[in-house]
């Protein structure tokens, strides 16, 4: 297993991620709430996919290095149904072609979606840091 390697990709995708939600915001506020609904499903689309692979396959296998951080990848995965509750009302809010609620509500999913990256960047930062398995070595160590 290269957890680092994984760990260096969903740092990207973080960082790609923010890049949509950029787009989303610029859209909104250049045409209105309607005109950005194409931009919104896509980073929505794009941030349901990275959170279900973190769900059902990386937290997971964290969990099965390190099953002291089961208390910390539980919050992670609870974060994230907040989160999916705030782009259900994001859309809600788009549909509604009001833009200062749909403003509100995309600067709160983006501090949560900002502080959720932060933490989760740190749990996997000492996850990968330090030694996981016995016999002399990490299974974490691919090399680098």
């Amino acid at each position: 297993m290269r957890m680092r390697g994984e760990e260096r990709r969903i740092s990207s995708q973080h960082r790609q991620l923010e890049d949509l939600f950029a787009r989303v915001l610029g859209s909104v506020e250049a045409g209105g709430p309607r005109k950005a609904v194409s931009d919104f499903l896509l980073f929505q689309t794009a941030l349901e996919a990275h959170m279900s692979v973190e769900e059902e396959i990386y937290f997971p296998a964290l969990h099965g290095l390190r099953n002291d951080m089961g208390d910390e990848l539980a919050e992670l995965v609870s974060d994230h149904e907040l989160i999916r509750s705030l782009l259900s009302g994001i859309r809600r809010e788009l549909d509604s072609d009001e833009i200062d609620p749909a403003l509100r509500t995309l600067d709160e999913l983006a501090d949560r979606v900002n502080r959720h990256e932060d933490r989760e960047e740190a749990l996997l930062a000492r996850i990968t840091e330090g030694p996981v398995a016995g016999f002399g070595g990490s299974v974490l160590d691919d090399g680098d």
